[in-house]
């Protein structure tokens, strides 16, 4: 053989490698793990009006302590899952721990002092399930009487 048609089966190799790994990687993920059944917040105190979990973190979070672990559940495990978290206020830092299935909420000094009602959502990207809970602060000056 001569060098052109060397370089030639050489460059027709690397063209078909190419093409190869981008179709390698443009493939779903092989899996045979289920998807999620249920997704949801294991410790919450009750619901609110419009049938949200609701948690009083008053006395877990504080000035001198001012993280707060969240639990959640899902199942069935192990399943096939793409887990995300949302806050809703943007000065929140939070992490998400995959293997203790339980979210690290960093509260802002300023937020604990002002008492605010954080919402969380949790949601699994491949299946759409998701559960929300408000955590909030008691308020000292305020008596709620249940009907």
């Amino acid at each position: 053989m001569t060098k052109k048609g060397i370089i030639f089966i050489i460059f027709i190799a690397v063209i078909l490698s190419i093409m190869l790994i981008a179709v390698w990687g443009t493939l779903p993920e092989n899996t045979n793990l289920p998807p999620l059944d249920y997704l949801e917040f294991s410790d919450w105190d009750d619901l609110n009006d419009d049938g949200e979990k609701r948690k009083e973190v008053s006395t877990i979070v504080t000035e001198s302590s001012p993280v707060y672990s969240l639990p959640y559940e899902y199942g069935p495990e192990p399943s096939y899952s793409e887990l995300s978290v949302s806050v809703s206020d943007p000065n929140i830092v939070y992490h998400i721990d995959l293997d203790n299935k339980v979210i690290i909420i960093y509260y802002n000094l300023e937020d604990i002092r002002q008492k605010i009602i954080l919402t969380v959502t949790i949601t699994d990207n491949r299946t759409r399930k998701s559960d929300i809970i408000n955590l909030w602060f008691k308020f000292d000056d305020i008596i709620i009487i249940p009907d």
